[in-house]
């Protein structure tokens, strides 16, 4: 399996080459294109998950601000399939080692192998993505995942601490810890700053962050639209 990312960074697509029964996973709607000798199947399971345990899947994912249901692809013979984010905006390949886990945030998911399990995980009072609920995806295992962000992105590679703004995050492996606080020294700051919350990741491992704000753009176009008719 290979993916080529082309037409980045605004407009970015992940084409992703497939030999004879290799399966790549896409979350729903995210297919632009496909060759006809590839095969597509719709489930909440995996693979040989239980029924019970594939609906508890799929509603997490759901609480996540992703599909219940994943799309799988499986060529017959070597094939194309291309997927595309909703956002406008950049598309990362990571390959995770075996048993790794990458964080990421909610809606940033396109595709991955099947060898990749996409799960939502509860952040507790303390997740930072603002408007996303308090949960945040999980994926762990081996391969190749693609994600999208939100403008361009770009990665850093952290080795003690690193402050982000909470907006501006997509992704990070779980060598980082983090922690929430207030921007600036003090409330005024704060309030009047514009900043808002930021994110304070301590320990070793690489981050990827958005060069655009989805909540702040949201903010800025949304009053500019017209009204909708009663």
């Amino acid at each position: 399996m290979r993916f080529d990312i082309q037409h980045r960074p605004a407009y970015a697509l992940a084409v992703v080459h497939l030999e004879p029964n290799e399966t790549v996973i896409a979350e729903g709607g995210a297919m632009v294109s496909m060759d006809t000798h590839v095969q597509m199947q719709t489930s909440a399971a995996a693979p040989g998950q239980g029924m019970l345990s594939g609906l508890l899947s799929g509603l997490k994912r759901v609480v996540a601000g992703e599909s219940f249901f994943q799309n799988r692809f499986t060529a017959s013979a070597p094939g194309q399939v291309t997927f595309a984010p909703t956002h406008v905006g950049d598309i990362v390949v990571h390959e995770l080692p075996a048993q790794g886990v990458l964080y990421l945030q909610s809606s940033a998911f396109v595709c991955s192998a099947d060898t990749i399990k996409i799960d939502a995980k509860w952040g507790g009072a303390r997740t930072f993505f603002g408007g996303e609920g308090l949960v945040m995806l999980k994926a762990s295992g081996h391969g190749p995942i693609a994600f999208n962000s939100f403008g361009g992105v770009r990665s850093v590679d952290v080795a003690g601490e690193f402050i982000v703004d909470t907006g501006h995050i997509v992704a990070f492996e779980d060598g980082l810890s983090f922690s929430i606080s207030r921007f600036g020294g003090g409330w005024t700051s704060f309030i009047f700053g514009g900043e808002g919350l930021v994110c304070r990741f301590k320990g070793t491992g690489k981050l990827w962050i958005q060069t655009r704000n989805p909540q702040e753009y949201g903010k800025a176009v949304g009053p500019k639209l017209p009204m909708r008719d009663a």
